[in-house]
């Protein structure tokens, strides 16, 4: 990194910044917080999860505390068990929720292959992937006609609950409710980039920005690293070099794009967790069973 970019210079440029600008950057993403979280509630319903939309709500946001350790988004099906939903059924929203992001993700970033071709064949080729083997893992029993499945054990057991709970989740009606929730998810936090570059005067628009921000964040995803860390802000910062931008420009925009989101998630995850221990989570909930 020090090699290819200016690092004293990329710090500097955080002086030029109009940092008024930020309060609007940080509504848009708790805005992108609060999509992911109805999402969420609605997943939960589905798989008879039934928690008031507030507890709901703050036991995702409450999962952002976790964000960047290993694993962290399984916590909030930790959570989910102290209202005695077990954590099969639990992990079974979770993977769903990110299988969501990923399919949103690649679906943005393929339709701005049509404006920014490069890498257009593996944007594509993904996506493709990512289709058939939801299409494989939902019809599995129907395709490999009642053989056993090397991720379905049998009924009854942690991996045969997660696996039935899982393919409840992607069936038609929720997938097509989880993209309605989703997209616009991947749309906010486009905005969320462009207006950080903006304030940096960076002439990229806010279809760039949607290509740069999808890419960069399934790279990261992929990467198998907590949130992505290092993976994703390479690769924004290589997308935006590759479009003509100084690259101690995007630098500084792509790490404060990051503290507007990850870092601010953070915080808001923290809060999060206290108010579920309060009255402002709303009444308790008796466990289930």
């Amino acid at each position: 990194m020090a090699r290819f970019i200016n690092l004293a210079t990329a710090l500097e440029k955080f002086d030029e910044y109009p940092w008024p600008q930020l309060g609007s950057v940080l509504l848009l993403s708790l805005v992108y917080y609060v999509l992911k979280a109805l999402r969420w509630h609605y997943l939960l319903r589905v798989i008879d999860i039934r928690l008031p939309l507030r507890r709901s709500l703050l036991v995702y946001i409450a999962g952002q505390w976790f964000a960047v350790t290993p694993a962290g988004e399984f916590v909030r099906a930790f959570l989910l068990t102290r209202y005695g939903f077990s954590f099969s059924r639990g992990s079974a929203a979770v993977s769903a929720q990110v299988f969501f992001d990923f399919l949103s993700l690649a679906m943005i970033a393929s339709l701005s292959v049509f404006w920014y071709n490069y890498f257009a064949a593996a944007v594509l080729a993904f996506t493709a992937a990512l289709i058939v083997g939801m299409l494989l893992f939902v019809n599995g029993p129907l395709v490999w006609q009642g053989r056993r499945l090397p991720f379905a054990a049998g009924p009854g057991t942690r991996w045969g609950n997660f696996y039935q709970y899982s393919r409840q989740l992607l069936g038609w009606r929720p997938l097509l409710v989880g993209l309605a929730l989703g997209l616009p998810t991947v749309v906010v936090g486009s905005v969320i980039l462009f207006e950080v570059a903006r304030g940096y005067q960076i002439a990229a628009g806010l279809g760039q920005s949607a290509y740069i921000y999808s890419l960069s964040q399934l790279v990261g995803a992929l990467s198998m690293l907590p949130h992505g860390l290092g993976a994703l802000e390479g690769t924004s910062v290589a997308l935006f070099h590759y479009a003509g931008v100084d690259t101690a420009d995007a630098a500084s925009a792509i790490v404060l794009f990051r503290l507007a989101t990850v870092g601010w998630g953070l915080i808001l995850g923290g809060v999060a967790l206290l108010a579920l221990r309060t009255p402002l989570a709303g009444p308790l909930v008796p466990k289930v069973g």
